[in-house]
């Protein structure tokens, strides 16, 4: 089964599960089995990928077996909940069952933050520089190392955080091919 498919699969299961909160995934004990068609080494390796991409919040558990065995609680976030509902593109390629994506409605989806107006002020005014870089009379290289470091920022785990889904959006928006 495609990477994809999987992400996408796990991405509603954390959906149509939220209520419960943070579910247990790995070796930690109830962990959720992947559904039938997908290996667990490919549903945890998913786990992974959406918490680095910041789609779900992953709470890691601490390996006790010293194999370095992958345990912890995952929970779909806002930036998460914004892809499934198709109101963001996500940072990376997920498939989504279409006939299960109805189930997704508007009142459902989970609360916003109190800090999300902060966030879209910080969003909109990091496309002002970047914006700014761009049309910024210096040479190539001068840029270049600029959205680098913006880039690096957006990627980073802190300013998904920080900014949610404004950060992924961004990063998406100027720094994907």
């Amino acid at each position: 089964m495609k990477d994809s498919v999987v992400r996408g699969r796990l991405l509603q299961l954390l959906h149509e599960r939220r209520s419960e909160g943070s579910l247990p995934f790995g070796q930690a004990e109830h962990a959720v089995p992947p559904p039938g068609g997908i290996n667990r080494r490919d549903w945890l390796r998913a786990v992974a990928q959406l918490s680095e991409y910041g789609l779900i919040d992953w709470t890691p558990l601490e390996d006790q077996s010293g194999m370095g065995l992958l345990s912890g609680f995952a929970k779909i976030n806002d930036f998460g909940v914004e892809v499934l509902r198709g109101g963001m593109e996500p940072p990376i390629s997920i498939s989504i069952d279409k006939s299960r994506r109805a189930r997704v409605s508007k009142r459902k989806h989970a609360p916003i933050r109190a800090g999300a107006p902060q966030q879209q002020v910080i969003t909109e005014a990091l496309e002002k520089v970047l914006i700014a870089i761009d049309q910024a009379k210096v040479s190539e290289q001068q840029k270049n190392e600029a959205k680098s470091l913006l880039q690096k920022l957006l990627s980073s785990k802190a300013a998904a955080k920080l900014l949610g889904a404004g950060a992924q959006s961004l990063a998406a928006k100027y720094f994907t091919g």
